[in-house]
């Protein structure tokens, strides 16, 4: 190996293990709510985070499921969801970045802390609370820091979250014989299609968003 590889691999390494620093590993289940009367409210999301990546899984009161894979700026989305029987990959850029939540300065600094989750969490924003220790929240995701409890709006719908448990991850669970080694992959199953191919296989419209966050 010459010395430019060398350098090349080292600063991978120190870049990979930056990032994984800043990003914690972590398993967090949530339930959820409607946020009006008569709104929809998945039975229950669980989000997975590692070195950057997400994985956002919507589970249904039947037990279906629906995942997004956030793969990052290089890899983009994945929308994993089932469409007239047709199982479904439907790939595409990252969703938008949505805009910073109010600081506490900016009418929450009184309201104190609270506890979720077993995790001691401070507000970052108006009714978004947030543990910093967590690591980075997923793109389109209110606030900068992964929120215990928070308004998820996608469209005309919004839904609340609060944590309902967290579990730390390591390294050595998405090794190839940790229990998430597959975590973001894609499943085998599914037809792998873009936003135009997903028109062209259906016949439809052209859809909005490919990822609805």
């Amino acid at each position: 190996m010459n010395t430019l590889n060398t350098v090349f691999l080292v600063l991978s390494i120190f870049i990979w293990g930056a990032l994984s620093a800043q990003t914690p590993s972590s398993l967090i289940t949530y339930s959820c709510s409607p946020t009006e009367e008569f709104g929809f409210a998945p039975a229950g999301l669980e989000v997975i985070s590692h070195g950057g990546q997400f994985k956002i899984t919507e589970k249904s009161e039947s037990g279906k499921t629906q995942s997004f894979l956030l793969l990052g700026p290089l890899l983009g989305s994945v929308n994993q969801f089932t469409f007239f029987g047709t199982e479904v990959a439907l790939t595409g850029p990252l969703p938008k970045v949505v805009q910073e939540t109010p600081s506490p300065s900016e009418g929450v600094a009184n309201t104190g802390s609270k506890e979720l989750a077993g995790v001691l969490c401070a507000p970052c924003g108006e009714n978004n609370w947030c543990a910093p220790s967590l690591g980075a929240a997923p793109n389109g995701w209110p606030g900068s820091s992964m929120p215990l409890e928070a308004t998820i709006t996608y469209g005309n719908i919004s839904y609340r979250i609060i944590a309902a448990s967290i579990e730390r991850l390591t390294d050595t669970d998405f090794r190839r014989t940790g229990n998430h080694h597959n975590v973001f992959a894609i499943d085998k199953e599914r037809t792998v299609v873009d936003a135009r191919e997903f028109v062209e296989l259906f016949q439809l419209s052209p859809p909005s968003d490919v990822i609805r966050y």
